[in-house]
């Protein structure tokens, strides 16, 4: 179904709370309290994706929250 607002999914720790972002000094996964902060995708199967691998590196799968 197709809306004239785009949605857009962010990750957030579920163990802190705190958004997940990209630093722009060295690239590393960051986390955050402001969602403006987060690393923002356009479909749920990209946060879905990006959620799994990060859980595979950090032991812990990042919830994906619309927003």
């Amino acid at each position: 179904m197709f809306t004239q607002y785009a949605e857009r999914y962010v990750l957030r720790n579920a163990s802190s709370g705190l958004y997940l972002g990209i630093s722009a000094l060295d690239q590393t996964i960051q986390t955050d309290e402001k969602v403006s902060s987060a690393w923002a995708f356009h479909t749920h199967d990209a946060a879905v994706t990006h959620a799994r691998w990060i859980g595979q590196v950090h032991g812990e799968i990042p919830e994906v929250v619309r927003i």
